[in-house]
């Protein structure tokens, strides 16, 4: 009798024991799946900020925007380039702006004046609540090409938190995502909960805004069912037989969690590749199934990561127009080649006669000329040459170690088959001029060798 209600109660604390067990197994997994969550709109929201400074880049560091734009308020330059051109192609609200708050064109009405305040001279990058919408905000100073010469300006780009990048966000999530403006944020007042089989996630935009994330998760339903399962078997074999019970929690369940948490520390070490007794006919295998699976989907979701990184990284390089690099791509690129000690030639080139284009035909059919200009661009280099948009009709080619001699010959055979695919548009001749710098000879500076080829470039377009 004595030995009975040993095993019995020896029993009971091992019950007691791996309900401990499962409930801290069930709140490091959760926790997991939140910070996992967490990091993943984190990343989503700032592939979206990269994208904006990308872009917004191209245009605050462009000398035309800042003496035509800004100094001159030339209409029909802005209306061409900023507003509303900004908006039907990329797709955001733009306002230009001095810095004692005059707007000088902006795609928003009654803009309200804390966007106007005076900012600094870096990119600021901000959750803003408008009425009921949220925008992500970008907003930089109008600088010369060099960036030396302030012109007392701001240039600002808002993307709406629509439906549409809301439905993006959740299909990549697989949650829902609510978008809630409440008025004041406070940290404290926070939190992230769950209720099977759902947990909750409150994830702060700006002082006044949140995003609520409610994701279905795997682990809260496969913990529950474990752990009812293994309740109601203990249960079953206390009730039938101590001495059994006794047996069965030390050969047939220990051992097996026993390995199970020896192989969680492999998986937070990031080995995948675990060895799971799968092929068991019980409740165990079950178990061992279920966690096998949940293993895979963490390491397929690690994986997503990786490649939403390279995407997003493609992305922060890439001119949306002419499916060339941008502007921004030319420091890097400068930079590896310097450090590899890689000698190479920079053209620079200006299309001759585009403004005409522009003026007869509409932007629709300039926007068209210069993605066909990018694509003859692309076709008739090499696939090691860089090929990149500068700004408007402004294109950079960096030829991998070639002569300013030999890039020259280059430039005026490439010229003569430009001329031959893009005379005589409706009575207009597409042409271009172009200026050569080569590194090292010419300069051993990104600034100093963009403005000889420039200089040498407008040499060039007066001889025509």
């Amino acid at each position: 009798m004595i030995l009975v209600i040993t095993n019995l109660f020896i029993s009971f604390l091992f019950i007691l024991g791996e309900i401990h067990f499962v409930k801290n197994v069930f709140r490091e997994n959760i926790n997991k799946e939140i910070r996992s969550t967490q990091i993943l709109f984190s990343k989503l929201v700032e592939k979206e900020k990269k994208i904006l400074v990308a872009n917004l880049s191209d245009y605050i560091y462009w000398r035309d925007l800042g003496e035509k734009g800004v100094k001159r308020r030339d209409k029909e330059f802005l209306k061409a380039n900023i507003n509303p051109w900004i908006k039907n192609t990329l797709r955001y609200d733009v306002i230009l702006f001095t810095k004692e708050g005059e707007i000088i064109t902006s795609s928003l009405r009654n803009v309200p004046k804390d966007l106007l305040k005076e900012k600094g001279k870096e990119i600021e990058v901000f959750f803003y609540s408008f009425g009921e919408k949220v925008f992500l905000c970008v907003v930089g100073p109008i600088m010369s090409d060099d960036k030396k010469y302030f012109y007392d300006a701001y240039l600002l780009f808002a993307k709406p938190i629509d439906d549409e990048i809301i439905k993006e966000w959740e299909n990549f999530l697989d949650a829902k995502i609510t978008i809630l403006n409440i008025g004041y944020v406070r940290k404290e007042n926070l939190r992230n909960y769950y209720g099977y089989p759902y947990y909750h996630i409150e994830i702060p935009l700006n002082e006044s805004t949140l995003a609520h994330i409610e994701k279905e998760s795997k682990t809260i339903y496969l913990i529950y069912r474990s752990s009812l399962i293994m309740l109601i078997s203990f249960t079953l074999f206390i009730l039938i037989s101590s001495l059994l019970i006794s047996q069965f929690l030390i050969s047939y369940i220990m051992k097996p969690f026993e390995k199970l948490v020896l192989l969680a520390k492999e998986i937070e070490k990031g080995n995948y590749d675990v060895d799971l007794d799968i092929y068991r006919n019980d409740e165990i295998g079950n178990f061992m199934r279920a966690f096998k699976n949940m293993i895979e989907k963490v390491k397929e979701r690690e994986e997503r990561l990786l490649l939403e990184k390279n995407i997003m990284k493609d992305m922060a390089y890439l001119d949306v127009l002419t499916q060339t690099y941008n502007r921004r791509y030319l420091d890097i690129i400068f930079e590896e080649l310097v450090n590899k000690n890689i000698p190479f030639s920079l053209v620079f080139i200006d299309l001759d006669n585009f403004k005409d284009v522009n003026d007869k035909f509409g932007h629709d059919k300039g926007d068209q000329i210069l993605r066909e200009v990018g694509m003859f661009l692309k076709d008739n280099f090499r696939s090691d040459d860089v090929i990149i948009r500068y700004g408007g009709d402004e294109f950079c080619v960096i030829l991998l170690h070639t002569s300013r001699e030999v890039a020259e010959k280059i430039m005026k055979r490439t010229l003569r088959d430009f001329k031959e695919k893009f005379s005589n548009i409706d009575g207009i001749n597409l042409e271009f001029s172009f200026g050569i710098a080569s590194y090292p000879e010419d300069g051993k500076l990104l600034e100093d060798l963009i403005k000889i080829a420039d200089e040498r470039m407008y040499k060039d377009k007066k001889k025509r």
